[in-house]
């Protein structure tokens, strides 16, 4: 049942577990996601970026909310920059949108967070906002300094704003790491945990580590954002389908066998993810 973060999110929060939230970008993913989570019986949140063609995203989910009715399934706009691509992401059909202004000062990110929560809210569809800087994981060594979440801003940033859920810097980045491995500030996360009064997000979870992820989410954290991991598991399947030498009676291999083997390794890390998340046996059927 394709449905809003929020009733999914504060089940998750009130049991200790998180919902594993993967960014999709085609029909292939998109199943792939639906598939895990059918077969692990637990919610699932599909983020899907801007840069995408949110209209047909929207559209295959629908589709696949319709062959997978027993799924419950949130279809998120992940780092929405602007009121504008909120109403566009609303109108096609996503149950949630993320407004992402945490690059501007505290005031304009409440202003603007606040406008998209009243439009959002009006024909029921969740918000996820962003406090604190999340940086890159190519640049860890410098980003890790960035300004953590800071426990009263962010009590004043709901309070005035009315969102869902609140992605928190708290230590991970976006993207891959070099060397390093990211550091969680665990006692910022429970801290959060119980001064926030909505669930907490966790964005640039790749390459975190299972032991801490898991220990994130009994911190407090209730949505676990994922792409890296589950790109690059993908990537390297079908690397080694190119590599293997592998023909078919044709002489080749066809493309869909090969993007096939990218997807599956795609899945098997989605559930892999459910598994650490504590998510799994979590959906209400």
């Amino acid at each position: 049942m394709l449905m809003s973060m929020a009733p999914m999110l504060q089940d998750a929060r009130e049991k200790r577990y998180a919902v594993v939230a993967p960014g999709v970008n085609d029909l292939q993913t998109i199943e792939a996601v639906f598939q895990a989570a059918d077969e692990m019986n637990a919610p699932i949140i599909l983020d899907c970026v801007e840069m995408n063609d949110i209209e047909a995203v929207a559209d295959i989910t629908e589709f696949m909310a319709l062959r997978y009715p027993q799924v419950d399934v949130a279809l998120n706009l992940d780092h929405g920059k602007s009121f504008e691509v909120c109403a566009k992401a609303i109108q096609a059909g996503f149950t949630s949108v993320m407004i992402d202004c945490s690059m501007l000062p505290f005031e304009e990110n409440v202003a603007i967070t606040a406008e998209v929560t009243k439009m959002a809210h009006a024909v029921g569809v969740s918000v996820e906002a962003e406090l604190g800087r999340v940086g890159s994981a190519q640049k860890y060594a410098e980003d890790r300094l960035s300004p953590f979440t800071d426990p009263v801003e962010a009590v004043e940033f709901v309070k005035r704003t009315s969102v869902d859920c609140l992605a928190v810097a708290v230590g991970t980045a976006h993207g891959l790491y070099k060397d390093e491995q990211p550091e969680l500030a665990f006692d910022l996360i429970a801290e959060l945990r119980t001064v926030v009064p909505v669930p907490l997000v966790l964005h640039g979870a790749s390459g975190t580590g299972d032991d801490e992820m898991a220990r994130a989410v009994q911190a407090g954290i209730t949505k676990i954002n994922l792409f890296s991991d589950l790109s690059l598991a993908g990537t390297r399947a079908v690397e080694e389908v190119l590599n293997s030498g592998m023909t078919t009676p044709l002489g080749f291999l066809p493309l869909s066998m090969v993007y096939g083997k990218g997807v599956a390794a795609y899945k098997k890390m989605v559930m892999h993810y459910i598994e650490v998340s504590g998510s799994k046996g979590a959906a209400v059927r």
